[in-house]
């Protein structure tokens, strides 16, 4: 493909204002496991809220096209601001999901996951194992959400780390099966690896700690107990180069990031009266306040725009998620025939979520057994346009019996 469209270059005094207000403030709440003091100072600065009108003004001086930027030492990163602008970079095979950054963080706990492989042929196969196995029907997991949910308080206050329990349980159910359902230390090791993961590859890898997850991890997976994601990779036969089991640690890293968005879109749910479609609210949570806060691909060959290979494009979602559709609650923007651009809640493109329809089935069914027996009051109101950042560790709810 022949480059066609030279992009417009940041200044300097532009470069450091999207440092202080985009880069940092992600990096400094943890890409990969978010630390909650520092996103309690991200909140109180209204760092999300910074970033957005920061781009808002650098798009209307510059013009709708990506915006390039030099970071020294790092080369260049293309800032697509557009939604046009976005879904070509997404849909461009050109544009790798696994950058550099990428591998040497999610490569502690995940080194042969699917967001990693940079070969092209090995992507595809990976894919297509994720797709079978994580769209192989949902059925037996309503059980599993309801069974978890009745644990949950039905008066007095229900708090985040009562909810993060809780969902955890539905997970390993889930993704490992109900013998896997009370095995908190599997996941503190994850949580432990995550928490190296958050400095890429300026940590080593924890070998006795990823060594001694993946042990624990393989004897869940070799159970392939009936009715869990384990069964149907067990199913599934792929080849060994696939390395099948080492998918699943992304599942579970993936839903864990599901947790808080199901927690907001409760808030958001709570505030409109326990909308009938839930499905809708789910979506709505991840379009406002995203899961994954920078989308980021690295080009590695020819694209419609002039920019050099390895150049890293990042898509800020918080921005562009909210650029168009607005900044209040909009369920409408999410069934059938809406037609409107509603942003990538799950990413988009060849490399979008293969989880998404499991994950947005297992958090509304939450939600529904949730909302069916208890009236819950959100601790922050959520009316009008709503904040650029809602910060799920310090969210509670008055829980009544309905």
């Amino acid at each position: 493909m022949s480059t066609i469209t030279r992009l417009p270059r940041v200044t300097a005094e532009e470069t450091l204002a999207l440092a202080a207000a985009v880069a940092l403030p992600s990096i400094a709440q943890g890409p990969v496991a978010r630390r909650p003091y520092a996103v309690r100072l991200a909140e109180l600065a209204d760092a999300d809220g910074r970033a957005i009108r920061l781009l808002a003004r650098l798009r209307a001086e510059h013009g709708e096209g990506p915006l390039l930027v030099r970071v020294p030492g790092r080369g260049w990163v293309m800032l697509p601001l557009a939604a046009h602008d976005v879904r070509a970079v997404l849909d461009d095979r050109d544009f790798t999901p696994a950058t550099r950054a990428k591998r040497g963080a999610l490569g502690h706990f995940q080194p042969d996951g699917l967001l990693i492989t940079r070969d092209p042929g090995l992507r595809e196969r990976r894919r297509a194992l994720n797709d079978q196995v994580l769209c192989s029907g949902f059925t037996p997991f309503a059980r599993v959400v309801e069974e978890e949910a009745a644990t949950l308080p039905r008066h007095g206050l229900l708090t985040w780390p009562r909810f993060h329990a809780t969902h955890w349980r539905i997970v390993r159910r889930i993704v490992l099966g109900d013998g896997a359902r009370d095995d908190v230390i599997l996941t503190r090791q994850l949580d432990r690896l995550r928490a190296d993961a958050n400095w890429s590859d300026l940590r080593g890898l924890r070998t006795d700690v990823f060594n001694a997850f993946r042990r624990r991890l393989a004897g869940h997976l070799a159970r392939a107990e009936p009715g869990s994601l384990a069964a149907e990779l067990a199913r599934a036969h792929a080849a060994a180069d696939v390395h099948p089991e080492g998918q699943v640690p992304h599942w579970l890293f993936a839903f864990d990031g599901a947790a808080a968005a199901a927690y907001r879109a409760l808030a958001l749910a709570a505030a409109h009266q326990g909308p009938a479609d839930l499905r809708a609210t789910v979506l709505e949570s991840v379009r406002l306040w995203p899961i994954t806060v920078t989308i980021v691909r690295e080009a590695v060959g020819p694209t419609e725009w002039d920019v050099p290979e390895g150049t890293t494009a990042a898509i800020y979602s918080p921005y562009v998620n909210r650029a168009e559709p607005g900044d209040s609650y909009r369920p409408e923007l999410w069934r059938d025939g809406s037609g409107e651009w509603a942003g990538v809640p799950f990413s988009a493109g060849f490399a979008s979520c293969a989880g998404e329809d499991l994950v947005v089935f297992t958090a509304a069914a939450l939600l529904d057994a949730v909302l069916r027996e208890r009236s819950v009051r959100p601790s922050v109101r959520l009316e009008g346009a709503l904040p650029a950042m809602l910060n799920h560790f310090r969210l509670n709810f008055a829980v009544k019996a309905a």
